[in-house]
């Protein structure tokens, strides 16, 4: 298996070199395997080795003898070891995570202090073949096919083409003593299943299936390669000095469309979209405005694609229209109540009427506020705001008019009013909303 990790190293290009290489040891027999293969090889490649270990303080005893088995393997071959203690499952509830989350958060986090290193994983083509199953099940892209990657910034992983029954194997050849995690065989936790479940099913139809799919993640990734180089080619040529070319963006193929959307919102938002988000992205490309995950808000305008642009006055304001007319910031707006027998003006709009006689208790016009939600007449369920203005794609959202009772929302600018306020035949008044003009 040394033979077999030299290859991996020079394959991916491995930057370890004449470096300080910290492994990252749970003291299973994968990153033991890991810690003893790079200790036979630390002089060949001039290595400073170290070892990295967390008690995540999740399984009580059972963690704290894996923390003093490292302990002692460490100081038995005269390895520096750094330990972090963590209770992971106060910090999951506090971040509102998975425990399988938060623990990966703690290890990285962990990992990033142990400053300029090279920090080595004991990620095996098992621990591949696994991740890219669970990939599948949550509908996963070209990326998640990918899978683990070999090396990740200072993260390396020279066990990435070793099974784990090679790695057994090894251990038991040489003598490599090492802990078994009880949780590795709960099947609450998705991998496992995969693991224990999945995996032995497939192996009956291909007995070679871990290699097969080593040369399903090299091609995925020799594609994802292509793809990454394309996406920042095209980004490069969409990028205007107010933004990104909408028509260019909106031109090019689907598959680098999306990837394009995907990276100028990782790179302008700090936000990874998901599918869903990107649809909503996509069909604003003619024009108009979406708001994705959190207060992220994208902005078509004249052909131009934006971030975040400069806000709006998002102040909050409200006046009274009790008596059919009310002075807004930014103008004058007035309404007319017709019998149900009346003829109405011609240049009547229809999304500007609705039932006088619904309006219960203080009647105001106001803009938008977090949380606002509406039934809308015809509709069958109630939706929020922001999901409307997405929909309809509306630009200038926080000064759009609304009027709202003592109940709630009964009407919005430019889509309609509530389906409690909505003309029947009992109408007896109908109330009209005007155009804001200047005073």
């Amino acid at each position: 298996m040394i033979c077999k990790v030299r290859n991996t190293l020079k394959e991916y290009s491995m930057p370890i070199n004449s470096k300080r290489v910290v492994v990252a040891l749970s003291g299973g027999a994968d990153s033991m395997a890991l810690l003893n293969v790079l200790y036979a090889l630390k002089d060949e490649y001039a290595v400073t080795l170290e070892a990295c270990h967390v008690n995540h303080g999740i399984r009580g005893e059972s963690a704290d003898r894996d923390e003093a088995f490292v302990t002692a393997e460490c100081e038995k071959l005269g390895i520096k070891l750094h330990l972090l203690h963590a209770d992971v499952p106060s910090l999951a509830k506090e971040r509102g995570l998975g425990l399988e989350e938060c623990g990966r958060q703690v290890r990285y986090d962990f990992f990033s202090s142990l400053g300029d290193c090279i920090i080595a994983t004991a990620h095996t083509l098992s621990d591949r073949c696994e991740t890219l199953i669970l990939n599948e099940t949550r509908g996963t892209s070209l990326k998640g096919l990918c899978s683990i990657p070999a090396v990740r910034g200072n993260v390396v992983r020279p066990l990435i083409d070793c099974t784990r029954e090679e790695i057994e194997v090894y251990c038991a050849e040489n003598n490599i003593n090492f802990v078994t995690d009880e949780t590795n065989h709960d099947p609450t936790y998705s991998r496992n299943r995969i693991r224990l479940n999945v995996i032995p099913e497939l192996k009956k139809i291909n007995p070679s299936f871990e290699k097969a799919v080593a040369r399903l993640i090299a091609s995925a990734n020799e594609d994802e390669d292509y793809f990454d180089a394309l996406t920042k080619e095209t980004v490069l040529k969409a990028k205007k000095e107010n933004g990104f070319d909408a028509d260019f963006i909106k031109n090019q193929h689907p598959s680098v469309r999306k990837r394009v959307l995907v990276s100028i919102l990782k790179q302008y938002a700090g936000i990874t979209p998901e599918l869903v988000h990107l649809k909503l992205v996509e069909q604003i490309l003619d024009g108009g405005t979406a708001e994705i995950i959190g207060n992220t808000v994208v902005t078509v305008k004249n052909s131009v694609l934006t971030v975040n642009p400069e806000k709006e006055d998002t102040a909050e304001w409200q006046a009274d229209f009790s008596s059919l007319c009310a002075k807004l910031p930014f103008g004058i707006v007035r309404a007319e109540v017709f019998n149900k027998n009346d003829l109405l003006p011609k240049h009547i709009v229809h999304n500007k009427v609705l039932d006088y006689d619904r309006i219960v208790g203080q009647c105001v016009i106001r803009n938008r506020r977090a949380g606002d939600k509406i039934r809308l007449a015809g509709s069958s369920c109630t939706k929020t705001l922001k999901k409307l203005f997405n929909e309809k794609h509306l630009e200038g959202r926080c000064n759009r008019l609304i009027l709202a009772d003592d109940i709630g929302i009964l009407w919005i600018e430019g889509i309609g009013c509530a389906d409690r306020a909505k003309i029947t035949k009992e109408t007896q008044k109908i109330l009209v909303i005007g155009e804001v003009y200047n005073d």
